[in-house]
């Protein structure tokens, strides 16, 4: 292969590439690793997504020309801000910004509003939830501190015929009394505030998950904008073509080329799915440093 060819890996393979392995018999396998139709590809790409302890790697096709990439959605790395949660890939997201930038000792609150401070949609909710945060952040002002970080999940339910329910899921750094923060919140009592005491292998995976479910409300969130980005790089050299499609059909090889091409990182897991069009692989893997 020419040392500066150029190759295509723009597309949203989470998307293109969705028929898990699992759920196909060895032969499956072995047809979908000869198949060469419309978009054959030339090779793997490689993205690793570094976020505090947690690493994840996504291999995918790259393909010689935009038109042979599947037709999906582009952009897949874009920041899916203030997206519905119920997405996979906003879900994801937001798990990989907890990860780079909360731990153990930090906070996990839940404010909620009592009859008299209900807010009457969303977007008050979200002033008065701006307004929360001024008031922390003038307060640290005070003590020298620079301003909080924080990621808020708002929940809003306004089914007919039902209680309006309101109320914000926050993990914020630990550097504040709880005590203080419960003060400060002004708009009902029946508030939760407790230290993260993360999983050693999903961190606050658990946390994520937990507010970010629930289909039956709106959801939208929010981050202040001092939060550590996760580190994205990609490589179409990392894994090449033969030894993806062997990772594919041998998981203990997968295994221990995933721990190889990523030292110093446990093995946590990892799933694989499939393209009935192109024949090509999706390898996801995840990892926590050692």
């Amino acid at each position: 292969m020419g040392k500066h060819r150029k190759i295509f890996a723009d597309y949203d393979y989470t998307e293109a590439y969705q028929d898990q392995i699992e759920n196909l018999e060895q032969w499956e396998i072995e047809q979908r690793g000869k198949k060469k139709g419309k978009g054959s590809f030339i090779g793997y790409q490689t993205k690793t997504t570094k976020a505090g302890d947690q690493l994840e790697a996504d291999i995918y096709p790259a393909f010689a020309s935009r038109q042979d990439q599947p037709r999906t959605r582009r952009g897949n790395e874009s920041r899916p801000a203030q997206k519905n949660l119920n997405e996979k890939k906003a879900r994801r997201y937001l798990n990989n910004l907890v990860n780079a930038n909360f731990g153990k000792g930090d906070l996990w609150c839940t404010f909620t509003y009592d009859e008299d401070h209900l807010p009457e949609d969303p977007d008050e909710a979200d002033k008065i939830f701006t307004n929360f945060i001024r008031r922390i952040n003038r307060r640290r002002k005070k003590e020298g501190k620079p301003n909080v970080k924080y990621i808020c999940v708002t929940e809003y339910s306004d089914e007919e015929g039902k209680k309006k329910r309101v109320h914000h899921h926050v993990i914020m750094q630990g550097d504040i009394s709880r005590d203080d923060l419960e003060a400060l919140w002004k708009h009902g009592r029946r508030n939760q505030t407790r230290r993260i005491d993360p999983d050693p292998d999903t961190n606050a995976a658990g946390i994520v998950n937990y507010i970010s479910k629930d289909p039956h409300g709106r959801k939208r969130w929010r981050a202040s904008k001092n939060l550590t980005k996760p580190t994205i790089t990609k490589s179409f050299s990392k894994f090449g073509k033969r030894t993806a499609e062997r990772m594919v059909k041998d998981r203990d090889y997968l295994e221990r080329r995933i721990r190889k091409a990523y030292p110093g990182y446990k093995f946590i897991d990892a799933e694989v799915k499939v393209n009935d069009i192109n024949g090509g692989f999706y390898i996801y893997a995840r990892m926590r440093r050692d």
